[in-house]
């Protein structure tokens, strides 16, 4: 059946798609079938795009098909965050695993310090949903369809629930939600409560009706522990300085709100629940998530405590190996036939068009028809429910599935492509940040730029720095931008940078993104980069940037500093719901549990957003010269890319300097 797919994929129609020189296709096939270890290695960056399932199975087919797997220095290896929690594994003769520290029985207790891991009642009174489901509305994915009516694409495994309160630890949710906008303005009004507890000021909590100071780690003054995934150690310390400021460790904010519960209501099991917390005997719960886990079983948190170095996890490998032990020995795989499976045989999976491994172009970030399935295969079948080519909702792009051959795709242009939208913007992670923290540090502003300046010449810079959008020079140069000069980028005005926005609304002029452009050669002309996840512009951070003598711009109460004069990088992503992340059919192993699970598994299948499926319009605001007059004072050396004098070009060409033999 595979073969008769392939066909539809020659090297002319894979290099039209792909871009990539015929020869290194070529080449990259030869090398797949010769070489023996190999791997292929993915992480957020291809992860953040809608198909990146489609990508990830075609990466597995070939190395499935090469015996590449399970092998040492093998594998198709995804790098999306660091799982830990499933190296605490739960098997019947440990315990419950990690689920003695998420999911003990509130209503059988252990308040033995010596009872062993396994003693503990777990029982999960809780369903785990996912949080991407807020930047979509808070609502599931359901669509009119013209064929079926009201049709849900949401598993019931999936499903989540309207949310009434919020509260995240540490992870800065709302400034990288994608759509963070219309999350701010159109979600967070139906939410009762947001609370949040962090180590620095961050666009959390100036959303919160709450917040908690938090101890960074070196400032814990109780036990913690932490464990690598793929080269797999254990370590438990009790942190390092004393606190620098009035702040708590995490446990305490939770600790001492189920106190203040049982102080109200009179029922003492929400203050037993973290007997130990008050008791400062924190390790007690670490020796019980030791001994109920089959990879930590009969280790002593007492001697880890002691020893001040990490231990290694008893995993059947090292380096941790996937798949080891159903390739060396022949055990089951976690799937239905207890095989490898490049054959989707679940029934969504067969109504979608993803039973075979097809190229589909992206949802929004694509010149031509969104979301198409490049095949004319007799056995891809999939329904479109009536939604016509040219519907342009998002969510009627998302469950339309048609195929067609790359011919037919290529003639159908992307409407949005049509109207200006003609930029594709990457969000890659940054080295100099981390995820959620340190984006206004000063010494991070200053260096992670081509803006940075301690001196603040220019009194337009939010801060000592600001966030760049790397961009093809010629690309600029044809629409009238400079280096340096200030930029408006715009998203789908159907609902960037939120649903419902009019341009005279004052919220607009805060959440429209207002950047910096910055030349890059490296990049194709119809490619721009902006790195993920700095701080994002809020009211009172515009407030405080039209308003204070200095022009930076903080919050004039909170003293939060942002990263943008106006918007963010979130200004113009969005939330995308994947059906294929939605299904209950898909069978696989329990994220922390040596079993099962149907459907829904957090971080193993489940939504993930997806911010790079999107087109932008790039247009000029204002000049990049000091005080908005002029080019960006660098421009005028000759030394910058795309700006290069007759010196530079000669030095670039290796031209100027002369060697005498």
């Amino acid at each position: 059946m595979y073969m008769v797919h392939f066909q539809d994929y020659d090297l002319d129609t894979v290099h039209q798609i792909c871009r990539t020189p015929k020869d290194l296709l070529v080449r990259w096939a030869r090398d797949s079938g010769s070489i023996k270890p190999a791997a292929i290695h993915n992480g957020e960056g291809t992860n953040h795009y809608f198909q990146q399932t489609s990508n990830s199975r075609g990466a597995a087919m070939v190395l499935i098909s090469t015996g590449n797997v399970g092998k040492f220095g093998a594998g198709q290896c995804t790098w999306a965050g660091n799982y830990k929690a499933g190296t605490f594994t739960a098997t019947p003769w440990s315990g419950g695993g990690l689920g003695v520290h998420t999911g003990e029985d509130p209503f059988n207790i252990t308040l033995d310090p010596n009872a062993h891991g396994k003693e503990i009642k777990i029982q999960q009174y809780y369903y785990g949903e996912e949080v991407g489901y807020w930047g979509h509305g808070d609502t599931p994915l359901i669509v009119n369809t013209p064929k079926y009516g009201r049709k849900v694409f949401t598993g019931k495994t999936h499903m989540p629930t309207p949310s009434k309160l919020r509260w995240v630890s540490n992870t800065n949710h709302v400034n990288n939600a994608k759509h963070h906008y219309d999350l701010v303005h159109n979600v967070d009004p139906n939410i009762e409560t947001v609370i949040t507890q962090d180590v620095e000021m961050t666009s959390d909590i100036n959303h919160s009706d709450l917040a908690f100071a938090c101890n960074t780690w070196m400032e814990f003054t109780y036990p913690e522990m932490t464990i690598t995934v793929s080269n797999p150690w254990v370590q438990i310390w009790k942190g390092g300085i004393r606190p620098l400021y009035d702040t708590r460790n995490d446990l305490d904010t939770f600790a001492g709100v189920a106190a203040k519960l049982s102080d109200m209501t009179g029922d003492t099991r929400m203050k037993d629940y973290f007997k130990f917390v008050f008791e400062n005997r924190v390790d007690v719960y670490a020796q019980r998530l030791l001994d109920a886990s089959s990879t930590f079983y009969g280790y002593s948190a007492d001697v880890m405590l002691k020893s001040e170095k990490g231990w290694m996890v008893m995993t059947r490998t090292y380096p941790r190996m996937a798949f080891w032990e159903e390739t060396n020995e022949s055990k089951p795989m976690w799937t239905r036939t207890g095989r490898y499976e490049t054959y989707r045989t679940e029934p969504e999976a067969i109504e979608y068009g993803e039973n075979f491994i097809s190229h589909r172009e992206g949802t929004e970030a694509t010149p031509y028809l969104p979301n198409a399935i490049m095949t004319t295969n007799p056995y891809v079948r999939p329904d479109d429910y009536g939604i016509p080519i040219t519907a342009q909702h998002h969510d009627d792009k998302t469950v339309r599935n048609i195929k067609l051959p790359w011919q037919e795709i290529k003639r159908h242009a992307n409407p949005l492509w049509e109207k200006g939208y003609q930029f594709y913007c990457v969000t890659p992670k940054t080295r100099h940040r981390v995820h959620s923290q340190w984006s206004v540090n000063d010494w991070v502003q200053i260096y992670e730029s081509n803006f940075g300046d301690p001196y603040r010449m220019d009194k337009r810079t939010p801060g000592v720095g600001e966030h760049q959008l790397h961009i093809n020079p010629q690309a600029a140069k044809d629409r009238g931008i400079n280096d340096g000069d200030y930029v408006y980028v715009d998203g789908n005005p159907v609902d960037r940078p939120y649903r419902g926005w009019k341009p005279s609304d004052p919220y607009y002029k805060c959440a429209r993104l207002m950047i910096r452009a910055k030349y890059n050669p490296a990049y194709p002309y119809h490619v721009t980069m902006s790195k993920h996840a700095p701080y994002v512009s809020t009211p009172k951070s515009v407030k405080g940037h039209e308003t204070r003598p200095d022009g930076r711009a903080i919050a004039v109460d909170t003293g939060y500093q942002s990263n943008f004069r106006y918007g963010a990088q979130q200004s113009f992503t969005r939330n995308w719901l994947m059906p294929m992340h939605q299904t209950d059919s898909l069978p696989g192993k329990h994220a922390i549990a040596w079993k099962f699970k149907w459907g829904y598994q957090v971080d193993h299948h489940a939504i993930n957003t997806v911010p790079k499926e999107c087109l932008i319009r790039i247009t000029k605001a204002e000049d990049g010269g000091i005080g908005a007059r002029g080019p960006w004072e660098p421009v005028r050396t000759g030394f910058t890319p795309g700006q290069e004098n007759e010196f530079m070009i000669k030095w670039l060409k290796g031209e100027h300097i002369k060697i005498k033999v």
